[in-house]
């Protein structure tokens, strides 16, 4: 398997089914949230709205606790490399429950 192959296998466990489709679309969509809230709205007390993405993201995102405070930029990354990683182990496991190769989505 040459390394173009492998590229081609790990975007397709990445978009190749609708549940890893589905979880993917919702960690964008909280990220958006979190960065809307961030930027746009006033608190008066500390906003616990980045935990959420965390948490829906975990246990790949736990890497986050690891980065340094106050890093906006670090966080929204680590979030979405852990739902690119979570969203491919999902595609994977679809495609092994379904028995071999996956049937490509139809969009």
């Amino acid at each position: 398997m040459n390394s173009n192959q492998r590229v081609q296998r790990f975007f397709s466990a990445i978009s190749g089914t609708w549940p890893s489709r589905i979880y993917l679309a919702a960690a964008f969509a909280l990220l958006t949230w979190v960065a809307v809230d961030t930027m746009f709205v006033d608190h008066a007390d500390a906003s616990f709205a980045a935990v959420i993405p965390m948490l829906f993201t975990a246990p790949t995102s736990l890497v986050v606790l690891l980065l340094p405070e106050g890093s906006a930029v670090a966080y929204f990354a680590a979030v979405a490399v852990a739902a690119v990683i979570n969203a491919a182990l999902l595609g994977l496991a679809v495609r092994a429950l379904r028995g071999g190769a996956a049937r490509p989505a139809q969009a």
